[in-house]
Parts: C-alpha cells; sequence; structure tokens
C-alpha cells in the first residue's frame, strides 16, 4: 500500500480514495438497491476534513477496531448515518468481515501514520 506521503497526496485525498474503493466493494457486493445512500456519490460530496475526521474518530476508537467490536463502533455517536448504515449491513455477511476490517485497520494506520 502506497502511503500518501510517497506520492505527495494529501492524507484527505489518499482517504477519500480509500473510502470510495471501500464503497464499491460494498456497493458491488450488497447489491446498490440493498443500501438507502449511494455510498460513491456521499464520499464525493465530503471535503477532505471532514473524512479525516471520520477517519480520527475511528483512530481515536481503534480499540473497537483491533477486538472487531461491531457493537462498539455502532455506539459511536460521531460516525455519520451512512457509515452506521453499511456497518450493520455488513455486520450480517459474515463473508465480508475480514476485508471490512482490513480497511478499518488501514484507516487507523493512514491516521496514525500522519502524526509522525
Amino acid at each position: 500500500m502506497k502511503l500518501p506521503s510517497e506520492d505527495n497526496q494529501t492524507v484527505g485525498a489518499f482517504l477519500r480514495e480509500k473510502l470510495t474503493n471501500m464503497a464499491g466493494w460494498i456497493e458491488e457486493e450488497l447489491g446498490k438497491e440493498n443500501i438507502r445512500v449511494v455510498l460513491k456519490q456521499h464520499i464525493a460530496e465530503r471535503t477532505e476534513v471532514e473524512i479525516a475526521y471520520v477517519v480520527g474518530v475511528l483512530y481515536s476508537n481503534s480499540t473497537l477496531i483491533t477486538h472487531k467490536d461491531w457493537s462498539g463502533l455502532a455506539r459511536l455517536g460521531e460516525l455519520p448515518t451512512p457509515l452506521l448504515e453499511v456497518l450493520d449491513n455488513v455486520r450480517k455477511r459474515e463473508d465480508m468481515h475480514d476485508k471490512f476490517w482490513r480497511y478499518m485497520e488501514m484507516f487507523v494506520e493512514v491516521i496514525s501514520n500522519s502524526e509522525s
């Protein structure tokens, strides 16, 4: 995985790219018709600051990700509704769990590396 500093990309732009990739995967797996929000569009409408903020919330609660704590993530009041909806849908599909948690771990790692 190429980190933002390796190609002069901002952290926000890098996170947007990876979130868009995740959204495409989720839409493909779940079917767009089964998700109330068009995820890629929702991400495109967010600023890099908004995206970094949400990923910062995940970083601040990284123990939930380390322990793959679905309920803990679902209780985070700072996460946007579309992400909570995705969380609920993916939770119901065990075949999607591993990749979902790898995305979450990557987001936390990116924010962690951006602080150094």
